[in-house]
């Protein structure tokens, strides 16, 4: 065999064997997304790339279009070549440079930032973004503080909810739609949002007490108070005489 033939081939195939270009479009089909690379002026065949995982644990991040890229070419055969992304480029360029964190940027630019020195997770969707986490059996959150900020509304669905902690505080008005059981008390206190004015509260479901209610101010009723069949307003007085002397026992 000639060696002068034989030389430009090999040349040509040692080159290849590792080689870089720009991702020129992307085929998103099972079983796994295909690409076509440009190196210069050519554009190879559809090739697979290196993905994350690809067995009993799967990843999906395919590359995009113009993502700068590596061509591994066993034989120097681009036909056969591998790609595998993640080289970044004045175009793309890296998210951070920060060497404490790990930091994923998404196209619509969410993103997701661990920083190790700090410990400290941050992810932040743009606007109109949401979060969805659905788990079977149960969440268990443990942590110093939580402070959690909904500026239109929060919603929580459950058949029970217990609020575990020695004191609860509402900052605004609350609404209760069912029936409320206070097994330890009740207190009542507050002041008027006008100067000078006195604050009133007003009940206008039924109250049920099987214990002493005291007051060291004063009850007020528009219509009546009962005790047992006794109207405070209309009942009657037995053994009614005139004079000093006092009467009966209300009936």
């Amino acid at each position: 065999m000639d060696i002068d033939l034989l030389l430009p081939d090999v040349l040509r195939k040692l080159e290849n064997l590792v080689r870089t270009g720009t991702i020129a479009e992307v085929r998103h089909e099972l079983p796994g997304a295909l690409v076509r690379v440009q190196i210069g002026k050519n554009v190879t065949d559809w090739r697979p790339y290196h993905e994350l995982r690809a067995g009993n644990t799967r990843t999906w991040n395919p590359p995009t279009v113009g993502e700068q890229v590596t061509l591994l070419s066993p034989g120097g055969d681009l036909a056969g070549a591998l790609v595998i992304g993640g080289i970044h480029q004045n175009d793309h360029p890296a998210p951070s440079t920060d060497p404490n964190k790990t930091v994923t940027v998404y196209p619509d630019g969410a993103t997701v930032s661990y920083d190790h020195a700090a410990h400290a997770l941050a992810i932040t969707l743009p606007a109109g973004g949401t979060a969805d986490i659905t788990v079977p059996d149960r969440i268990t959150v443990h942590c110093t503080t939580a402070d959690v900020t909904a500026s239109d509304s929060a919603t929580v669905h459950s058949q029970q909810i217990t609020l575990d902690a020695p004191q609860t505080t509402t900052t605004g008005h609350l609404t209760v739609m069912g029936l409320t059981t206070m097994l330890g008390g009740f207190s009542a206190s507050g002041a008027s949002a006008v100067p000078g004015a006195q604050s009133v509260g007003r009940m206008s479901i039924p109250l049920l007490s099987t214990r002493e209610i005291e007051t060291t101010s004063t009850v007020s009723a528009d219509t009546d108070v009962r005790s047992g069949p006794i109207s405070l307003r209309t009942h009657p007085h037995d053994k009614v005489q005139q004079g000093t002397d006092l009467s009966g026992l209300p009936q």
